[in-house]
């Protein structure tokens, strides 16, 4: 059977609407396949230019976040950095106040002893403080003690960087005679029976130091108790000489060197 005959009988069968129709029908089952092919490639290219635009945006919105991330942080460290330094900047001022006020104090006791020192004719006058650690305490009992100023003779060492955060208890056989507030002269038999309560003490004085005589003062805090000692030290070649010698006179120079002491802590401990 040829195409003529198979046309005929079609048109025969369903007119020629119906052949129209049935034509249509398989060019479009025909068709079917390329069109959904075709628009599955259109809905894939439309997804990847979604997906590309989606990406792209979020790129471009996380490069704007870690550009304000690094523009906080760089904020923040610098706002940190300044808030340190006006920390710093405050401490040092405060220090430095600290420091004015206890040289205005540390000057007059400075000043002081310098006098007692020509005035009595020695070979050493010095302040001793008693401590607990770094901190100053009202009484007894101390654990340290320092050698805080100091004024010397020609030819004398210096002994003030060597007494720093000394034990306590080395200056008992001084400080067990001076601790009810009188003033007490120690002549050399003295000075060598050191060595029965305190052989460091006697190794300090009599080797070291070389002292004939001492002249110990009390200095007393607001509390009336012993706080430090004003020390007065003749050499061997310096001998004291006792005639004359006004004690009461000592014992106002101590007081006043007590009134400053105490004046140097309380600004110390504000």
């Amino acid at each position: 059977m040829n195409f003529k005959d198979i046309f005929d009988a079609l048109t025969t069968t369903y007119g020629i609407w119906g052949l129209v129709i049935f034509l249509g029908i398989v060019g479009l089952f025909i068709m079917t396949p390329y069109l959904f092919n075709k628009n599955n490639k259109s809905v894939t290219k439309t997804l990847e230019k979604i997906s590309s635009d989606l990406t792209l945006s979020i790129q471009n919105q996380n490069a704007q976040l870690i550009t304000t991330l690094k523009d906080n942080e760089k904020t923040l460290i610098e706002s940190q950095v300044q808030i340190v330094q006006e920390v710093l900047n405050q401490n040092k001022k405060i220090h430095n106040e600290h420091l004015n006020e206890r040289d205005n104090v540390s000057m007059p006791i400075q000043n002081k002893i310098n006098h007692l020192k020509d005035y009595y004719q020695t070979s050493r006058v010095s302040v001793i403080e008693f401590h607990n650690s770094l901190v100053n305490l009202n009484g007894l009992p101390f654990l340290w003690y320092d050698l805080i100023y100091e004024s010397i003779a020609k030819g004398i060492h210096s002994m003030s960087l060597e007494t720093k955060n000394m034990p306590f208890n080395i200056l008992t056989p001084i400080t067990s005679v001076i601790v009810h507030g009188d003033i007490k002269i120690f002549h050399r038999q003295d000075i060598e029976d050191f060595y029965n309560q305190s052989s460091v003490l006697y190794d300090f004085s009599i080797n070291r130091m070389h002292i004939n005589d001492l002249i110990v003062a009390p200095l007393l805090n607001k509390d009336n108790n012993l706080a430090a000692i004003l020390v007065l030290e003749y050499s061997e070649d310096n001998h004291l000489h006792t005639e004359g010698l006004n004690l009461d006179e000592l014992e106002l120079e101590a007081h006043t060197i007590s009134t400053l002491l105490q004046l140097r802590k309380d600004r110390q401990n504000n």
